[in-house]
């Protein structure tokens, strides 16, 4: 696989997981100078997976030996392979020039343009083993790169495109599914009972029930469906 669509709705360990792809990335793949990067429309979002990797790394005796961890700039340097893992701000003419062996890309649905995506995705063309990652929840802009993903995954997954280098999971309910149904909960929440709480959604699904308006943000945020504004 060289690139991956992974949708999944809030409070499923997503930037967790994506933490710990960061790392093997920078320290497992045996590649000299390997470049990877966290990149989100926000340096604030994008550092949120940068800081879980740091903090893992930290508590790992066996890891934390072979890193030297600078908060200041957000980057973890492996020296020796002179590979460093960071997070970027959301620049795309800063990101020119990149060499990326790995990019985790959060919450691709809150991009305003493609312009980003399309500067780290085609920054891995010289890389003998690229993976790129976008990991997100569903969005609404159905004009937008995320949904351009979204379709592109759903078509692999229905076996309408052959593509084995593309990776796609979607967690998430159907257009016809109940919302208030908890078995619909359980299909799109893989953590539920674990990292999301069934106490949680049943508040928050309370609350888009006393106010309709509530409604479109517990379906897209809590059950992944990509709804209207």
């Amino acid at each position: 696989y060289r690139k991956a669509y992974i949708e999944i709705p809030r409070k499923n360990g997503k930037s967790t997981f994506a933490a710990g792809i960061a790392i093997y990335l920078l320290l497992c793949d045996h590649e000299e100078g390997a470049e990877v990067y966290s990149a989100a429309s926000t340096r604030d979002q994008a550092s949120l997976v940068y800081s879980m990797a740091a903090e893992m790394l930290r508590k790992s005796p066996m890891l934390s030996k072979h890193v030297k961890i600078r908060d200041s700039v957000k980057r973890v340097i492996h020296p020796k392979t002179n590979s460093f893992y960071r997070a970027i701000a959301a620049d795309a003419d800063a990101a020119h020039g990149f060499n990326a062996h790995g990019i985790i890309f959060d919450e691709v649905h809150t991009q305003p343009d493609r312009d980003l995506w399309d500067v780290l995705d085609t920054s891995t063309g010289a890389r003998q083993q690229p993976l790129t990652i976008a990991i997100t929840t569903a969005g609404h802009d159905k004009s937008s790169i995320c949904w351009e993903l979204h379709k592109y995954a759903k078509a692999v997954k229905a076996g309408e495109i052959t593509d084995e280098s593309f990776y796609p999971v979607i967690f998430g309910a159907e257009a016809g599914d109940d919302w208030n149904d908890e078995a619909i909960w359980e299909k799109a929440n893989p953590c539920l009972d674990q990292a999301v709480s069934r106490d949680y959604l049943r508040e928050q699904a309370a609350r888009a029930e006393e106010n309709p308006a509530f409604e479109n943000t517990f379906r897209r945020l809590h059950l992944n469906q990509w709804t209207e504004q």
